[in-house]
């Protein structure tokens, strides 16, 4: 089968555009003659059976937010859990999807399905819009035959991880703000203000404090070398970003990080969560164990708690249960591990899993919040400090000048 777009016009004389797959050019033309529509222009979309290249190539402006995907996700769960086939709820979604890139992406998987593929297998054509996580979820609820279950677990772990994405963002508003503010207002005192009250005391002939001359000369020098001092700091962030690629320094790095409080915290159980959820989604989806702890210990970003957990799976395989194994690893809080003790000996392991991630996704926020709570009086109070040095070198030459005709 192939996907046509196609611009028609109604019978009140209304174009209307849109994207359909059929056989052949004729299967569309009578496709929309059962639906009354007026053929104008058709135009085939080729498949990756006819091209090296995807008829449209996803670029990083194209890749789907979280916020979209769960969406889509969370209408597909709804669809198949009301009865109806993978195939009709695809073209149902795609029929009533804006997004036009979006909706080719859904008609290609329902073209595979159609071939006899899997759903995984149509969406593994499109990494760019359904992360690996999200496939490998999808086929094992293929294997499984729970798939409406697991799309609806999926729909809801998205929705989860968006909703803590969006209280992080809004907790951050305040502080981006206020250094924004303040090196605005420090800059402009720097490089404007002070230049211009020094000057009458320089022309006079006055001998400068100590501390103004050393900020008068900060200031000239932030002045004539300002630029440069932006390009160096932007060649830096470009190399660090180059050496992140590098497993061996991000290693190193993460290792840093770990040993700063309150950050440490916040970054292990931010990945302690996603580790969790990930694998309940799987286990409920009948993965074996050792499997859906691989597959989640393959989306954790901190390489040394991926390292530790790596190994735990290891120890797994050989018989030790899984809360001890994860809790040798020293990532994970003894809250979740006995939460997950508790759900191996009950066997309801996977909900022990989704109580462990829900656990540790309130601990990111509390982490986030006092973390942020942190960093409003430091830059409060850097913001002081700074502001007095600047007014203490100007007001000091007045008070000699006031001293001198005094």
């Amino acid at each position: 089968m192939a996907i046509f777009s196609y611009v028609s016009v109604d019978g009140k004389g209304n174009t209307k555009k849109g994207i359909l797959d059929g056989d052949s050019a004729q299967h569309i033309r009578q496709q929309l003659q059962d639906m009354n529509l007026t053929l104008i222009e058709l135009t085939p979309l080729k498949d990756k059976n006819q091209q090296d290249h995807h008829p449209w190539s996803f670029s990083k402006k194209a890749r789907v937010s979280t916020s979209t995907l769960s969406v889509l996700t969370f209408q597909l769960g709804t669809l198949l859990t009301a009865g109806l086939t993978i195939v009709a709820a695809l073209q149902n979604i795609a029929e009533e999807m804006e997004n036009t890139r979006l909706k080719t992406v859904l008609l290609t998987v329902r073209t595979r399905i159609l071939e006899g593929h899997t759903l995984a297998y149509g969406m593994n054509e499109f990494p760019e819009v359904f992360p690996d996580l999200y496939r490998a979820t999808i086929a094992a609820g293929d294997k499984s035959g729970h798939l409406d279950d697991v799309i609806n677990k999926l729909a809801l772990n998205l929705d989860q991880e968006e909703h803590i994405r969006q209280k992080i963002q809004q907790a951050m508003i305040y502080p981006a703000l206020l250094t924004f503010v303040s090196f605005t207002i420090i800059f402009f005192l720097l490089t404007y203000a002070m230049p211009k009250i020094t000057q009458t005391f320089i022309e006079s002939g006055q001998t400068l404090p100590a501390v103004t001359s050393v900020l008068l000369a900060f200031s000239r020098g932030l002045k004539t070398y300002g630029i440069y001092v932006l390009i160096f700091i932007f060649l830096m962030i470009m190399g660090f970003k180059h050496f992140l690629k590098s497993d061996k320094f991000r290693f190193r790095y993460q290792l840093f990080l770990l040993k700063i409080p309150i950050l440490n915290k916040a970054i292990t159980i931010t990945n302690a969560a996603r580790f969790a959820r990930t694998f309940g989604i799987l286990f409920a989806a009948g993965v074996p164990v050792s499997q859906a702890m691989q597959t989640a210990n393959s989306i954790i970003t901190l390489l040394p708690m991926k390292a530790a957990i790596k190994h735990a799976i290891t120890q797994v395989t050989e018989g030790l249960s899984i809360h001890q194994a994860l809790s040798q690893t020293g990532y994970f809080t003894k809250m979740s591990t006995q939460l997950i003790a508790s759900g191996e000996t009950s066997g309801k392991l996977e909900l022990m899993l989704e109580k462990t991630a829900a656990y540790q996704e309130q601990q990111v926020i509390r982490w986030t919040t006092t973390i942020l709570a942190l960093f409003e009086p430091v830059m409060i109070l850097f913001m002081g400090i700074v502001v007095l040095f600047i007014v203490l070198a100007i007001l000091l030459p007045i008070f000699q000048l006031n001293e001198f005709f005094g």
